[in-house]
């Protein structure tokens, strides 16, 4: 079974950085699951940016990525790799 690699990078509009949380899983048998788990991920996510109070009201935007390893490696530029 191949692994999937998640990125989700969520930016408050108005802040300068991003935070970005990155997790590879070996237990994915699809893109489907990897979905599901970034939609926990994402959930959590708002939830922990909610308790800011200085974030109250600014739009919070996701960028999400959900790739097995060729799709990684081919983002990457990598042409061959050992594994």
């Amino acid at each position: 079974m191949d692994a999937f690699t998640m990125v989700i990078m969520a930016c408050v509009s108005g802040e300068p950085t991003c935070t970005a949380t990155r997790i590879s899983e070996m237990g994915f048998t699809s893109v489907e699951a990897c979905e599901a788990r970034i939609d926990d991920i994402t959930r959590s996510m708002t939830k922990q940016l909610a308790t800011h109070a200085e974030f109250k009201g600014r739009e919070v935007t996701y960028d999400v990525s959900c790739l097995d390893r060729t799709q990684l490696w081919r983002k990457l530029g990598v042409a061959q790799a050992d594994t």
